[in-house]
């Protein structure tokens, strides 16, 4: 049976050299320095496939697949990189056939081009289906290495993966890219982790002898994304943030879904009382909005603030629920004492549990301090509390407000009014302000 043709194009020659001695055994290579010469071979030759760089001198990969496209149609493989992400885009419009990403493995090339080629060993690697999250361009801004691929998604089927990991990003490229109007690229879903610092590790030593069964960790999460949708949406409330929040929060749900100790902390917060558990979902969903609208872009940041949201009531497992459940106004001297050292019982929790870092403890320790110095239980004055911890603090009340508890519900404007004229000088005014900016204007 006669070869493949396969026209490679890189006007590095070191590079372009090494493409061929890998490929020619099974395709017949032909190659080209740069485009002007791939337009030549193109023009007389009829090949099965092109693989050129993206960025040449003279005439560049882009122009090579724009002239293909008017003249001469062929399947060209792009060979692209970060610094190329808005050529990608380019040529994902211009119908490029398919993208690797620099530097690549030998087996990337070979599955991607067997695929391409219907060839019949190409079977025995099935696409796979990956999942992603989005991730703030921000994250790569502090970032010199990159631990994890990235990717751009470039429609809901086709994705390219632009980073590989291990890899420096130029922080001006990440810059110029701002500029440009890009905000997100997108990791996997199983990367996610990795990006927030959540070190799973030590909790999945106990998997062998975990009493949670998969079925329940997804009726966990199943759950979760009940009482976000029934109990936690507040009426007045920008859809599009709440949109953007509950996503980040629900892949944070799987990740921490993967650690009995956390599964079971939170399906025990939840049997004590339904209400507490819908507060705690919706202070951590608000308080990933809240910080948003603040400029918060780290997703490592977000997710300390909603797991410190998710937990900030979590002490109250081991109070009385006849004290938690009766009104704040009618509490007896004691009752209160007993209710307000849930702040401190949280903190001594959370500081015990695996993969729950010291700035989430942190942040519980502080959620019912304000910034004239009233709050507990300890009192501490504006300047001594952590930013992070202003936010919760805020929408703790916010929340307390829009699920009724103790009276009727709130819509989110009612609320943030009752806010201003109550709370005036206890509750930070940006954290404030960031709170109005969610709810829509009517």
């Amino acid at each position: 049976m006669d070869k493949k043709k396969i026209l490679i194009v890189e006007d590095d020659n070191y590079f372009r050299e090494a493409i061929c001695d890998l490929l020619k055994n099974k395709y017949d290579v032909s190659e080209a320095p740069n485009g002007k010469a791939a337009v030549e071979q193109i023009s007389l030759n009829n090949f099965d496939l092109v693989l050129t760089d993206i960025q040449m001198p003279g005439f560049t990969g882009i122009e090579l697949l724009e002239w293909s496209k008017k003249n001469k149609p062929v399947p060209i493989v792009i060979m692209t990189g970060f610094s190329m992400l808005l050529e990608t885009k380019t040529a994902f419009d211009l119908g490029a056939a398919a993208f690797i990403s620099k530097p690549f493995k030998n087996t990337e090339l070979i599955t991607t081009l067997a695929g391409l080629l219907k060839e019949p060993d190409s079977a025995s690697a099935p696409k796979q289906n990956l999942e992603f999250c989005r991730v703030s361009i921000d994250e790569f801004v502090a970032r010199s290495r990159i631990d994890f691929d990235v990717y751009i998604k470039l429609s809901e089927t086709k994705s390219v993966k632009l980073v590989n990991k291990g890899e420096v990003i130029p922080t001006e490229r990440v810059e110029y890219y701002k500029l440009k109007g890009i905000k997100h690229l997108h990791i996997l879903k199983e990367d996610f982790p990795k990006l927030v610092n959540f070190n799973l590790n030590v909790t999945k030593i106990i998997k062998d002898r975990s009493d949670i069964s998969a079925e329940k960790k997804l009726n966990f999460i199943k759950f979760t994304g009940e009482v976000l949708m029934e109990k936690v949406f507040v009426v007045g409330v920008d859809k599009q943030s709440f949109y953007d929040a509950q996503t980040f929060l629900n892949i944070s749900m799987e990740v921490i879904s993967e650690s009995d100790e956390h599964v079971n902390l939170l399906s025990l917060l939840n049997r004590h009382s339904d209400h507490v558990y819908a507060h705690s979902v919706g202070v951590a969903l608000y308080s990933v909005m809240v910080a948003k609208k603040m400029f918060f872009e780290s997703s490592s940041v977000l997710f300390k603030l909603m797991t410190a949201g998710l937990y900030h009531d979590i002490g109250k497992k081991e109070i009385d629920r006849e004290i938690l459940e009766k009104p704040r106004h009618l509490h007896t001297k004691e009752e209160r004492r007993i209710f307000e050292t849930h702040v401190v019982r949280g903190q001594e929790i959370l500081m015990k549990i695996n993969g729950v870092s010291e700035d989430v403890a942190h942040l519980v320790s502080e959620h019912h301090e304000d910034m004239v110095g009233q709050g507990y239980p300890f009192a501490k004055k504006r300047n001594e509390l952590h930013p992070l911890s202003k936010i919760l603090q805020a929408v703790n009340i916010f929340i307390d407000l829009t699920l009724g508890i103790g009276g009727k519900a709130m819509s989110g404007a009612n609320a943030v009014s009752y806010m201003e004229k109550i709370y005036d000088g206890r509750i930070d005014k940006n954290v404030l302000e960031a709170i109005k900016s969610i709810i829509e204007k009517t």
